[in-house]
């Protein structure tokens, strides 16, 4: 269409003949408009340009912890992805690698709850109720039990960023913040913490394709396990400041706090979806 050509704004009806509308500033439709090579060109500039939202929030949020939190606090929003859109990206990125790699990291098979776990008696006395009632066989209901609880682990992973919000609101309830800064605070550690168990997983991976055991090796899984542990206390040691000044102190303190809590709710999560998938099996 040439650039002098009048055309119809689709969302407000009305006939321009400048690129922009100026009042809602819609782009006139081009030759090129919904092609591939166009479409790979938008998010190359979305995602590359040093403007774009999408490499600001995550440098911040990798680099600089507790800057996209308190700059949220503050109203400065624009510049940044939201929250809850970050975690989403962080949980995708999370679930890409866990499917490419293989790996459930965050859900256990039946048989580790009926076996390995600190609460498989009273699996056990679940499950064989369960199979009692329905006239099955255990080797029937575990291939459906374990498809289903790797689905719900991954689509889940917000629960655990909603438990922990509680947590920095009971600790820092002098500081008056409202619910919702916490439930940011969550979300951007979460997010965070997505992405240190990609990297970890991966690592996993490498170390297997080098002759190693990969997560079925103690030494693997206990490295990466603390590895996880420290940056993600590095991560809170450095936000807490600028989302809840405190004195030195309390900062060291709600770092180990938090830090355990994480390690918490990593495992009470792995619980958690068993029941839920136990519910719905």
């Amino acid at each position: 269409m040439p650039t002098s050509a009048a055309w119809t704004c689709p969302t407000c009806s009305t006939r321009r003949r400048m690129r922009f509308c100026p009042q809602c500033g819609e782009e006139r439709r081009r030759a090129d408009d919904l092609s591939v090579r166009d479409l790979a060109a938008q998010f190359a500039k979305a995602t590359s340009s040093v403007d774009g939202k999408f490499v600001r929030s995550w440098g911040n949020l990798l680099t600089r912890p507790g800057r996209l939190t308190a700059a949220h606090m503050a109203g400065e929003r624009r510049r940044y992805i939201t929250p809850l859109a970050l975690f989403f990206i962080g949980n995708a990125v999370f679930v890409g690698v866990q499917s490419l790699t293989g790996a459930n990291i965050l859900s256990s098979p039946l048989d580790s709850h009926l076996h390995a776990q600190d609460w498989s008696p009273f699996v056990q006395r679940l499950v064989n109720e369960r199979l009692a009632q329905r006239h099955m066989t255990l080797e029937a209901y575990t291939p459906v039990f374990d498809r289903s609880a790797v689905f719900n682990a991954k689509a889940l992973i917000i629960l655990m960023a909603l438990c922990f919000a509680p947590l920095p609101a009971m600790i820092f309830r002098a500081r008056h913040r409202p619910a919702g800064a916490h439930i940011v605070f969550a979300l951007h550690l979460y997010a965070f913490v997505l992405i240190l168990l990609s990297v970890s997983v991966l690592l996993a991976r490498l170390d297997l394709v080098l002759g190693g055991g990969g997560l079925s090796s103690g030494m693997v899984d206990a490295a990466l396990s603390i590895f996880n542990l420290a940056a993600c206390g590095t991560y809170l040691f450095l936000a807490i400041p600028k989302v809840y000044p405190t004195s030195s102190g309390r900062r060291w303190a709600a770092t180990a706090f938090l830090t355990s809590a994480v390690a918490v709710l990593f495992v009470g999560y792995r619980f958690a979806i068993f029941l839920i998938t136990f519910a719905s099996t």
